[in-house]
């Protein structure tokens, strides 16, 4: 029986157990992307990622901790050049005030020139904020990977004609609207992520459980064997990573 386990994006940082999170990892050869919310985050963890051959950890900003943190702003722009990975990074209007969304427009402005001509991988979070992330994307010359879109189609399908990856985790093909976007996507796009903690059955214990459920909501989608979605998968994983080398 063919396996592939993968998580795009996962936050291992927010579990208290997070070197035995890793070691779980490493045990089921699942080929992770640990995105961090802080430049600080990164450079505390990047350590005991190390020597971990199924974990890549990330390089992020989250929006939602932009306007509070903006004096990492220099350590980010510092180690940029560190890894191919940047994550979790993009923008968030949800219930924001004008001056935290102007902070937000400004950093994620400045991430992607620092990204630009890097070839780098970004995993960019756009919760209210779908038309502006491409806006600013529009130029960007490195591979974006959308994590749990949930923007409308139109949208969507301008993400698609660019070529953008897309993560998408088990509490997505819970909902109709969520199905509906997994549908539009083109199968050679998804990549599968857990969002870890943050979604349903992680909050407590990670587990990579969440890759069966989606295999099996997309072989049936699909109308093909659960063996050759995740050959699918794996496929498209390496061509993600074969685009930023």
């Amino acid at each position: 029986m063919f396996e592939f386990n993968m998580d795009a994006h996962m936050h291992f940082d927010l579990y208290d157990n997070r070197e035995q999170v890793l070691q779980y990892v490493k045990n089921h050869k699942s080929y992770t992307i640990a995105v961090t919310n802080l430049p600080q985050l990164f450079k505390r963890y990047r350590n005991i990622c190390e020597g971990n051959e199924y974990v890549q950890l990330a390089l992020g900003f989250h929006p939602e901790l932009v306007y509070e943190y903006k004096s990492q702003e220099r350590l980010f722009s510092e180690l940029v050049h560190e890894t191919r990975y940047i994550g979790e990074v993009g923008l968030d209007f949800a219930k924001k005030s004008k001056e935290d969304i102007d902070a937000q427009i400004e950093m994620f402005t400045k991430i992607i020139s620092w990204c630009t001509g890097k070839r780098k991988i970004l995993s960019v979070h756009s919760r209210s904020a779908v038309k502006k992330v491409l806006d600013l994307l529009e130029d960007f010359d490195g591979v974006v990977m959308l994590h749990w879109y949930s923007g409308g189609i139109a949208e969507l399908d301008r993400a698609i004609s660019r070529g953008y990856y897309f993560s998408v985790n088990h509490q997505m093909v819970q909902s109709a609207n969520g199905r509906k976007i997994i549908e539009r996507i083109p199968v050679e796009k998804i990549l599968l992520e857990s969002d870890a903690p943050f979604t349903k059955g992680l909050k407590d214990r990670y587990s990579i459980a969440f890759n069966e459920e989606l295999y099996s909501y997309l072989s049936q989608h699909y109308h093909q064997d659960t063996e050759v979605v995740k050959k699918r998968i794996k496929a498209n994983f390496a061509a993600l990573l074969k685009k930023s080398k």
